[in-house]
């Protein structure tokens, strides 16, 4: 076998971005998609009175206006600082005629968020130089929104595949053919099925069940002999069909016989206008909504029935949903068309209904006053913001994941399945093999997400939509030899073109053969797929978005079109991807076409028969789990978790991470990159996540027992797994209605809620802490009083008080002030940013974790002199216990152990790529030339006595993870603090400042004991006393104005009060108000 060196997936890395997808269908959805659907909203206009024309649509650049009016181009950094949103103004040309009044004019509808670096984005087309000096990272892939100071990312959904047919057999064991035809906002299932008289029914919208003949003749296809042409297959059932109708004669008795089937009521006229408009309106919309259309959706209904017929005649024949052919990825741009199309419907709804009431109070109107929506703006903002969709959908949206580089870049690739994640839906989560090389088969939660999200693999995209004019198109079809719908004769194979019929060949393979060699020349556009179904006797070709593609390298009659002085080209720079591309040796298929090709993994392997090449083996695998090294040699399950770690470990996570404040996030303050690293490390340019350690297997004193290591202390000492912690605090001065506003100020002693003096004691005079301050928890940062809420308070105390609203640092926290960023909002509010951070060096219980998903805790730390020793003088970093090994079955764990010593010694750095790294005899004999032992054993001594160990020890070099999870962020106790109102109990919730529950088994723990002072100590949290009639047991009244207690029942003043907690009175009070009488038996408690 000859080396591989990755050159072709590496130069791929090198020229294109991970998210592409997303941002090309974003910059269609501004230059195209927004235009379209302003004509199709147009066109689907009623005009009564007066007449409104939509002309030009024109999106501007991201920009502010402030609060004095003035606007000026924000870039995303100042956004995020400022907590503003990322949005572009967007102007459309509006004319309104009434009677002979023309008013035109072009109004800013409302503003659309930007997708960060697409084509209108303020930092598109900058230099390095320019972005570092604009604040920017790099790196930063873009393809995430920016809403009011947050960072959205819009997850890709994936969706069943429209305006194609399925053929299923449903919950009745009946066959049905089922089509979701979609043309804007519609989506309208038409089924096709066949009843027990053996008549073909169709359903859509609201017509349930009309026999098909009468479709087709209301559609204008009168003639027995036509509908048995187009439907092309003379079987018992069609001849049934059209005797059972042969008395209908014409459009008209067609569609009275619709009319009649499903109950229209009204005149002759009313009846055939009704019906002309749902048949125009809601039977494939996709093919056309005119009167022109007819006859087409006649054919192409005809067509559909064939198909139907041939599945009943082959039960082989049944649509797999699950195959990746038959589904669909809504990339952002197809998420926001959605979105706009509804809401720009919403506002020129609004515009026509307040030029209504102008008309009727005969009052003179401008557009540019009525066309001020600010709703479109905050609709569409607020769609983003919480992920919430129109068409009940949510969570398409997603805050961006910023542990690290590795995590935010995995979230811009995942792709999730609309599917319900509480059912089973066993088929839709199991891995496909048309997901091979589309969609990574490791990366996936585990859990109830599992096989509902996925993530694209590493060279896979998703087809975005195409330059191609559907009418030249066809007419160079025409030229090979497609034949229209008229002509067409028996036994050819029909043609359909993203799902609507055009035609049909006689000669199949040679159609196939020459549209794919011409894709091959780019004389047709890359993202153009083909597809011949011998079953069906179809021809199937998709040009539309959503499609994932993946790329295969042409063969030949057995040999790859990827020659070695091509390799030899692309390694030295002077061909690209897409001089490969263009040349036609490389080629993207979709699921739909790949069913008719033989794919060879290796170069060795090809045959005659192969019509493409892997482009290389570790293309099944998505970004994630390709940086894995050696994981073909780990167990699937350890794999997954081994994937999970990488996006959760600590490293550098933006490099401009000094200018931005993001909550909840870690620097580590010494990352490195691994030394034994797959390919794609270095093409990727990640930012680091983790360090190169030495580590023993070998057990120490039991403290790595389940899964916990043992630390070095000279190690930790020395810097290792040491990292940042920060954490924003903010605080806004509002402006109130009245005058009133909030100050940030050091607090007078006379506010409400006054804290201590010490606790303000790091604000400067402007009530703000200064940089660098030691804070710790309950001190306050900035300082803040604001005017009283209600006027109930105000009424309480004179109307002068203000109310204590500082921001202090939270409970069980510390920190040091890193920075201090005064800004204002858009409202001209003013706002403060403290930035906090906190050194957190590694303790007993902060989690680390390899690549391989051997996952622990930090068991002990030993002092670096009891730490075991080699013969050289080498102590470890980690102990890891052996015994996690041989039941998780992660080889590639202790090849990279071995691979890592070798690298340490050789000063190199190892290439651990799955199926193609430095293979264990290679290391073995390297290891033997370096004076080691070939097996990486040596002979250690302990530290304690200095005798020797027994046992050979494996020692070598891994590259370790430090996890987000630790300790300090866990921690947590209370005695006394804050309660729940309605039971008086205290509240839960580190994040409160909650208390922690002794629940139902720890009280019988107690129990067990005999502890019972302890125990009623221990439930007292919340104790009230009740006062019991000591007559008749009736709860008595606490009367303190006549200051005696007295039964209200029995009037006795013989009143005994009991301890029993506030929930209890709770319940009894709530059985009172459902008029229970209660009743108490007292005891004597000393007998």
């Amino acid at each position: 076998m000859k080396i591989n060196k990755h050159i072709i997936v590496k130069k791929y890395l090198e020229e294109h971005s991970l998210v592409e997808s997303n941002i090309i269908s974003f910059n269609n959805f501004i230059e195209k998609r927004m235009q379209e659907i302003v004509n199709e909203i147009a066109d689907s206009m009623t005009n009564e009175d007066f007449e409104i024309t939509l002309g030009k649509i024109d999106l501007g650049r991201p920009k502010v206006i402030e609060a004095d009016g003035s606007s000026s181009l924000i870039t995303p950094h100042e956004a995020k600082l400022r907590n503003l949103t990322y949005a572009a103004p967007i102007h459309l040309e509006l004319t309104v005629k009434k009677d002979d009044q023309i008013d035109s004019e072009t109004v800013e509808i409302g503003k659309i968020p930007i997708m960060v670096r697409s084509r209108v984005c303020n930092t598109y087309g900058m230099s390095k130089e320019q972005l570092i000096e604009t604040y920017h990272d790099p790196l930063d892939p873009g393809g995430y929104f920016i809403i009011k100071g947050n960072e959205r990312v819009m997850v890709m959904a994936e969706d069943l595949a429209e305006n194609q047919p399925f053929v299923e057999t449903n919950s009745k064991g009946d066959l049905v053919l089922k089509l979701f035809s979609s043309k804007g906002t519609y989506r309208i299932p038409v089924l096709i099925s066949e009843n027990k008289e053996g008549i073909i029914d169709v359903s859509f919208s609201k017509f349930k069940d009309i026999p098909a003949v009468i479709i087709l003749k209301a559609l204008g296809l009168i003639k027995e002999s036509d509908i048995a042409k187009h439907i092309g297959k003379e079987t018992d059932s069609v001849i049934v069909n059209l005797y059972e109708f042969a008395s209908v004669a014409s459009k008209e008795d067609a569609m009275f016989y619709i009319s009649e089937k499903t109950n229209l009521q009204g005149t002759k006229k009313e009846i055939l206008d009704r019906v002309k408009q749902r048949i125009d309106s809601y039977l494939f919309p996709h093919i056309g909504q005119k009167k022109e259309d007819r006859i087409k959706k006649a054919v192409t209904l005809c067509k559909l029935i064939k198909q139907f017929l041939i599945a009943k005649e082959n039960p082989n024949l049944r649509t797999d949903k699950d195959h990746y052919a038959n589904k669909r990825v809504r990339l952002s741009g197809d998420l926001l068309s959605t979105l706009f199309r509804v809401n720009l419907g919403i506002l020129i709804r609004d515009i026509q209904y307040s030029l209504q009431k102008s008309a009727k109070r005969k009052k003179f109107f401008s557009i540019k006053i009525i066309a001020k929506s600010t709703l479109f703006s905050h609709r569409v903002e607020s769609a983003i913001a919480t992920g919430s969709w129109t068409g009940e959908r949510s969570g398409i949206t997603q805050n961006m994941d910023k542990t690290n580089y590795l995590a935010t870049i995995s979230q811009l690739q995942r792709v999730s399945s609309m599917l319900p994640s509480d059912q089973e839906n066993f088929a839709a989560r199991t891995l496909h093999p048309t997901h091979y090389g589309r969609f990574c088969p490791i990366e996936t939660p585990e859990g109830t997400e599992i096989g509902l999200r996925k993530n694209l693999a590493i060279l896979s995209r998703v087809s975005t939509r195409t330059d191609l004019e559907t009418e030249t198109f066809l007419r160079e079809l025409t030229s090979h030899g497609l034949a229209g719908e008229e002509e067409s004769t028996p036994g050819n194979t029909e043609v359909f073109l993203n799902g609507i019929f055009i035609g049909s060949v006689k000669n199949p393979g040679e159609f196939v053969r020459v549209i794919k060699e011409k894709r091959r020349r780019s004389q047709l556009p890359i993202q153009i797929n083909i597809r011949h179904d011998n079953a069906f006797q179809t021809i199937t070709i998709y040009t539309e978005p959503g499609r994932v593609l993946r790329p295969l390298i042409i063969v030949d009659s057995g040999v790859s079109r990827l020659k070695d002085e091509h390799l030899l080209r692309v390694e030295q720079g002077e061909i690209g991807w897409k001089e490969l591309l263009k040349e036609g040796i490389i080629e993207y298929l979709d699921a739909e076409e790949e069913e008719e090709a033989l794919v060879a993994l290796y170069e060795e392997e090809l045959t005659q028969e192969h019509t493409h090449l892997e482009i290389d083996p570790t293309d099944l695998f998505g970004v994630i789990t390709s940086l894995v090294p050696y994981s073909n040699h780990d167990q699937s399950s350890r794999l997954n978790r081994g994937s999970k770690t990488q996006k959760q470990a600590l490293g550098l996570y933006a490099a401009n991470y000094l200018a931005r404040l993001d909550t909840d996030v870690s620097v580590l303050q010494y990352p490195q990159k691994p030394i034994v690293r797959s390919f794609v490390y270095d093409t990727l340019q990640t930012y680091p996540a983790g360090q190169n350690l030495v580590v023993a297997v070998m057990t120490h004193e039991g403290y790595n027992m389940e899964d916990a290591l043992v630390f070095n202390r000279g190690s930790l000492e020395r810097g290792v797994g040491r990292s940042f912690y920060f954490r924003p605090y903010s605080a806004i001065e509002m402006n109130y209605a009245g005058g009133l506003k909030d100050e940030i100020v050091i607090p007078d002693k006379d506010a409400s809620g006054y804290k201590t003096e010490a606790s303000y004691k790091h604000l400067e005079a402007d009530g703000i802490v200064y940089p660098e301050a030691e804070v710790n928890e309950g001190e306050v940062m900035i300082g803040k009083v604001s005017p009283p809420k209600f006027l109930s308070e105000a009424r309480e105390i004179s109307v002068r008080t203000k109310k204590e609203s500082s921001v202090a640092m939270k409970q069980e926290e510390k920190g040091i002030v890193e920075a201090v960023l005064i800004t204002e909002d858009e409202d001209g509010n003013k706002i403060v940013q403290v930035k906090t951070r906190d050194q957190r060096i590694p303790e007993l219980g902060d989690k680390f974790a390899t690549s391989h998903g051997q996952k622990g805790v930090i068991g002990l730390i030993v002092d670096e002199e009891d730490v075991p020793f080699t013969s050289n003088g080498i102590r470890p970093d980690v102990m890891f216990n052996p015994h996690g090994l041989p039941s998780r079955m992660t080889v590639g764990y202790l090849l990279e152990l071995l691979a890592g010593k070798v690298g340490c010694l050789k000063g190199e750095v190892m290439d651990g790529t799955a199926f193609s790294g430095a293979d264990k005899k290679e290391l073995e004999e390297q290891l033997k030339e370096l004076g080691f032992r070939y097996d990486g054993k040596e002979t250690m001594y302990s530290g304690v006595t200095g005798k020797k160990i027994h046992t050979k020890i494996f020692i070598g070099n891994l590259y370790y993870l430090k996890l987000k999870y630790m300790v300090a962020n866990k921690l947590h106790g209370r005695a006394s603090g804050k309660i729940a109102l309605l039971t008086r109990q205290p509240v839960e919730g580190r994040s409160r400042g909650g208390a922690l529950r002794l629940g139902e088994m720890e009280q019988q723990a107690i129990v067990a004991h005999g502890a019972s002072l302890l125990l009623k100590e221990r439930y007292d949290s919340d104790k009230v006393l009740l006062h019991v009639c000591s007559k008749c047991g009736t709860l008595a009244i606490e009367d303190n104005i006549r200051d005696k207690t007295v039964c209200p029942i029995c009037n006795s003043e013989e009143v005994e009060s009991v301890e029993v907690s506030y929930a209890f009175k709770l319940l009894i009070e709530e059985l009172q108000g459902l008029h229970i009488h209660t009743k108490f038996g007292l005891k004597n408690k000393y007998e």
